[in-house]
């Protein structure tokens, strides 16, 4: 076995010596004016958006075979530049390389790659649109609005002023700092989001999902993913098939509903009428409330409620204050204090 393992560390370590010594085979560096846009298809490149005075691209390609087809095509049809990476259909095995794009703050920024890493940091009033299959997407110091679209890699975006919009299939996400709108989806990777002033909705099928310092309207929608949301102050919708919903300090008005997931809290505050459902998940809310600002109308199957110690099954009554609070559960035991 300890020969099986040199062998393969010997093997990687020539792979990677290999793929670090590609030799070049395409390069060129190119000036252009009257540029109001640029669209880049990078594919397998590392795709660079640097800001400047003026629009410049610098490319080069790598591989092990110096076959025909390796290109870098550059054209510009009414102010939008047009970048695409090139490769032969077929014959090659081994091959990278880069394109670095410099432009001025002011321009729409497009680009799509299908392995190649996306950055992209330090513009103002520039929209950005950026889409991969497998290489990760960096966003960050931008003002003006992004499409952020990734496959299986990682997306982060951080201090965006704007409207910000994500949607990844296995990857995972980091968002941080969004003054605007955030509209993120994603279907089985992780998310982290702190820090959104404004609009927030947030949609995942089973990846985790975390959210903290969120100020406005919050939406969000699992299938069985977990869901911790942390001082916070909004609208808060939120819908669980078998994910747990968390909350922890967060202040506005509830509307929960949960299958099978378990609603748990600590320091909620209602600012005014709520509703809370589950199945067969429990319900266990430790509000930040004086007893006589709220009522409970309390509603269960079979599950035992609990408001400030008092107990009752099937319907429970309490409270007299002007905020009222609607709960209901299948089986699930529900308890406030």
């Amino acid at each position: 076995m300890r020969k099986i393992y040199t062998v393969l560390s010997m093997l990687a370590i020539v792979s990677m010596s290999f793929a670090q010594t590609l030799p070049t085979i395409f390069e060129s560096n190119k000036d252009f004016d009257g540029i109001n846009g640029v669209s880049v298809m990078g594919d397998f490149c590392k795709i660079t958006f640097i800001k400047g005075d003026k629009v410049n691209v610098t490319a080069e390609l790598m591989a092990n075979k110096d076959l025909e087809g390796y290109d870098v095509s550059m054209e510009v049809v009414e102010g939008l530049l047009s970048v695409e990476v090139k490769k032969p259909e077929s014959g090659w095995t081994s091959h990278s390389g880069f394109v670095n794009i410099t432009v001025p703050d002011g321009l729409s920024l497009e680009v799509y790659t299908a392995s190649g890493y996306v950055t992209i940091k330090d513009f103002n009033n520039t929209n950005v649109k950026a889409e991969t299959k497998s290489g990760k997407i960096l966003l960050t110091n931008l003002v003006g609005d992004a499409n952020l679209k990734s496959k299986s890699a990682s997306i982060t975006a951080s201090n965006i002023t704007g409207n910000l919009q994500t949607s990844s299939k296995g990857g995972s996400q980091t968002i941080s700092n969004v003054k605007g709108g955030a509209s993120i989806v994603s279907y089985s990777g992780a998310l982290s989001v702190n820090q959104i002033d404004g609009t927030c909705k947030v949609e995942t099928t089973d990846g985790a999902l975390t959210l903290k310092n969120i100020n406005g309207d919050i939406k969000l929608k699992t299938k069985s993913g977990a869901m911790k949301l942390s001082d916070a102050k909004g609208n808060i919708n939120a819908l669980s098939g078998a994910g747990s919903v968390n909350f922890f300090n967060v202040e506005g008005v509830f509307d929960v509903n949960s299958g099978k997931g378990a609603v748990i809290g600590n320091r909620i505050k209602f600012t005014a009428a709520s509703s809370i459902k589950t199945t067969e998940g429990k319900i266990k809310l430790k509000l930040d409330h004086k007893k006589e600002e709220l009522s409970f109308l309390c509603e269960s199957e079979k599950g035992m409620m609990v408001v400030y110690g008092k107990s009752k099954k099937k319907k429970l009554k309490a409270g007299k204050g002007p905020i009222v609070i609607t709960t209901y559960s299948t089986t699930g035991a529900q308890n406030y204090y």
